[in-house]
């Protein structure tokens, strides 16, 4: 997925109040405190992928989730 999706993000706060994020054609919709979550999730990710050498895999770290994929 190298380069897919690039300025493809976008983020809508709609009238009914719930948060829109859109990544190329994928559109997820959250209440605020799902997004909040869900920021942090990615936030952790992305902590982690700073701190794994290149190539390494994840999954060599304890997953704190049951259902994620692999």
């Amino acid at each position: 997925m190298k380069g897919q999706g690039q300025g493809q993000g976008k983020l809508a706060l709609c009238e009914c109040g719930k948060l829109h994020f859109t990544y190329g054609t994928v559109t997820v919709h959250f209440e605020r405190d799902e997004f909040f979550l869900f920021a942090e999730a990615v936030g952790r990710l992305s902590a982690m992928m700073k701190q794994a050498p290149n190539g390494s895999p994840l999954s060599a770290r304890p997953a704190t989730d049951v259902r994620i994929c692999h």
